[in-house]
């Protein structure tokens, strides 16, 4: 799936910084996470069973989707127009796909109903919010412009995050007026605008987190080379410390950067000196959870908790676990690790290698021989 030069997902980052876009074109080309893999999964999964595609699916990940399907049918049922996972293409710049829109013709308070863009979130890692969030703010905003140009138009938006992972708040939902989502289009232009033009603003923040660019950033790297000229972290004024204490994310997300650039690397085969990659450490699981649950419940063994138990629970819980579910135990490796090697004197580029990657192969080198 092709992203967007400005894509929804990473809204917050070029509306405060346009200077990011620029710099990430710098960048070899983004390999997707086993993470984003996984998420597309489940999204994939969850749109199959709203549009009656497809109602089969591991235990487990109906356990992932549960609180989204629940909600978005509900919502779906009492909707005057649903559009599950329908591309918007405001222009060659800016497009996406939202998971779910939903129109409500009839609402009280608003003379031409309320729009509704649903946000499926299967990630445990960061909480996010409804309220004010720039991703569904710019879905909102393209899907008015389209409804608008079809003749459909609505006073109120409703943004609503569907976190399954979050268990204490799984569904959190934030309204606004048409007008503020407008406000917020007009943003989006002018940020696209001026990130086009010669040299854009760059403005470190938390949004630094997620952008490709951090490893070619100037400014990360003049915090990096100011931090380690003379800085003395005990001496500092609680003042100096607390500002620092806000650069150390920044600081931590370069470094995770740069390494995940020489991981890419490695791993498309460009030889980079004094590197290689090492397949992590194997973990155990089963090859197959719905045949383990029919082995379990023919047993008559509990091997379901809230989820499914892991092939080291299960044996803890029954020490004497049949040899037939022992057998569909599997060991495998969630990926490698980028780790020293030996720094050959060359760096062999194979012959597909793009222009970006025999450049970084030189500059490696280079580092390496001085």
């Amino acid at each position: 799936m092709s992203h967007a030069p400005f894509t929804p997902s990473a809204t917050k980052r070029w509306l405060n910084c346009q200077g990011s876009f620029p710099l990430s074109l710098l960048m070899p080309p983004e390999v997707e996470s086993t993470y984003a893999e996984e998420g597309s999964r489940l999204h994939g999964l969850a749109a199959a069973h709203l549009t009656g595609c497809d109602d089969s699916m591991h235990a487990a990940d109906w356990e992932a989707i549960k609180p989204y399907v629940f909600y978005a049918s509900d919502r779906i049922a009492e909707s005057d127009f649903v559009a599950t996972e329908q591309r918007l293409d405001y222009s060659p710049l800016l497009f996406g796909t939202p998971d779910l829109l939903l129109g409500f013709d009839t609402v009280m308070g608003a003379d031409r109903g309320l729009l509704e863009v649903v946000d499926l979130k299967t990630g445990a890692g960061i909480m996010v919010d409804a309220e004010e969030n720039e991703q569904l703010l710019t879905y909102a905003f393209m899907a008015l412009v389209k409804l608008r140009k079809l003749g459909r138009g609505f006073d109120r938006v409703r943004l609503t995050i569907v976190q399954p992972p979050d268990e204490a708040n799984p569904v959190k939902s934030w309204e606004c007026s048409a007008g503020r989502v407008m406000e917020h289009g007009a943003r989006v232009e002018a940020a696209i605008a001026r990130a086009l033009e010669g040299d854009p603003p760059i403005v470190p923040g938390e949004w630094c987190r997620f952008c490709r660019a951090k490893p070619v950033c100037p400014k990360l790297r003049g915090e990096m080379v100011e931090a380690l000229a003379g800085l003395t972290p005990a001496t500092l004024t609680p003042l100096a410390l607390a500002q620092w204490l806000d650069r150390a994310d920044r600081r931590e997300g370069f470094i995770k950067a740069v390494r995940e650039v020489g991981h890419t690397l490695v791993g498309a085969g460009v030889n980079v000196p004094g590197w290689t990659l090492k397949p992590k450490r194997a973990t155990r699981q089963w090859d197959d959870e719905d045949k383990v649950l029919e082995i379990a419940r023919r047993r008559k063994i509990k091997i379901y908790q809230d989820k499914m138990l892991s092939p080291a629970m299960a044996e803890k819980a029954h020490p004497n676990l049949p040899q037939e579910l022992r057998d569909r135990i599997v060991a495998v490796s969630s990926g490698s690790n980028l780790v020293r090697g030996e720094a050959p004197d060359t760096v062999n580029v194979k012959p597909e290698a793009t222009k970006t990657e025999r450049l970084m192969a030189n500059f490696k080198l280079m580092q390496h021989r001085r």
